[in-house]
């Protein structure tokens, strides 16, 4: 399981894209062969956005009010 980072933005914003530049650093550490590719950014300078797209492997049970519950599973070493 990769390790907490703390981040330095203030704003949420700010925050989301230090959290996905870091993962993405996780993620580039594994080698090639076995490396996931579940982070992806997209810098638009025309436009000046920056998108994050996150996907993870995670279980899912059900409440006991019947909702369904997902939770993440860790998948950085």
């Amino acid at each position: 399981m990769a390790d907490s980072v703390e981040t330095v933005a203030t704003t949420l914003e700010g925050q989301l894209w230090e959290l996905a530049v870091r993962a993405q650093a996780a993620e580039l550490a594994i080698p090639a062969e076995t490396r996931p590719n579940n982070v992806t950014t997209t810098i638009d300078t025309e436009n000046q956005t920056v998108a994050v797209t996150f996907t993870s492997p995670a279980t899912f049970t059900v409440s006991a009010a019947g909702a369904l519950v997902a939770a993440p599973t860790p998948y950085l070493p």
